[in-house]
């Protein structure tokens, strides 16, 4: 098993802190409207209508939050599956999650990096399901699902391929501010069992959708620079002082 740094502030601690809000903002509209009826607080026009706008304010929120939890736990769901695939590599590897980046303006936070002395490759992962097209010059992909009974539904999506990419500019900008200027690699890995992907990619995107094929693209990769054993050491001790704990 490779050795493994994880950032101390997953998206875990993000999604309960979301879950707990949800319970709150759901509850307390049924709460407002107990204590507007029981006390027929409807007799005062004003406070009638406070109670309404905070009940309509509490409702909006709630929905706004589901959506971002939702969205937050489905990637959640594909960094687990991502961090179990990773631990299938052998001793030679060594891999660092859920790492904040950033060079001067720029910042980001890198789901998996993983190191060997064949490369340095950005894993980015994306737990989407249905039918993903896109092109690697689009700012945007579109994900369609098709429901059982007939229902088809599209969502937007920022471009993973450009996301990577900025990801894969900051690193390289960390590197040779630490005058450890090296070749950096990016693959995308769609971690959900029934995703279809359509997508037009250019030579240099690497792109998988299964665990064999991540496991394989991992084992064999070779980084068109490579990279004496002692810069690798140096590049890992840079990266672990971005982590908290291991």
């Amino acid at each position: 098993m490779p050795d493994i740094y994880k950032h101390g502030y997953d998206n875990f601690k993000k999604i309960t802190v979301l879950f707990i809000l949800q319970i709150i903002l759901g509850v307390l509209p049924v709460v407002l409207l107990v204590i507007y009826i029981g006390f027929s607080l409807y007799s005062n026009v004003v406070l009638g209508y406070t109670f309404i706008v905070i009940m309509a304010i509490a409702a909006a929120l709630n929905f706004t939050i589901t959506k971002r939890y939702n969205v937050l736990l489905s990637g959640f769901k594909g960094e687990k599956s991502l961090m179990k695939t990773v631990k299938k590599l052998g001793s030679e590897y060594t891999v660092f999650a859920n790492v904040p980046v950033r060079y001067k303006k720029n910042r980001s936070e890198i789901d998996l990096l993983v190191m060997c002395d064949r490369y340095i490759i950005i894993i980015e992962v994306k737990n989407h399901s249905g039918y993903i097209y896109g092109n690697h010059k689009d700012e945007t992909w579109t994900q369609r699902k098709i429901y059982r009974d007939g229902k088809t539904t599209e969502t937007v999506m920022t471009s993973p391929i450009r996301q990577m990419r900025r990801q894969r500019d900051i690193i390289k900008a960390i590197l040779r501010a630490n005058d450890l200027d090296q070749w950096v690699d990016t693959v995308l890995y769609f971690s959900a069992p029934t995703v279809h992907l359509y997508l037009d990619l250019s030579d240099t995107d690497n792109v998988c959708s299964s665990e064999k094929e991540l496991l394989e693209f991992l084992r064999t990769y070779v980084s068109p620079k490579s990279m004496d054993p002692e810069k690798l050491e140096k590049i890992k001790v840079l990266f672990k002082e971005m982590c908290v704990s291991k």
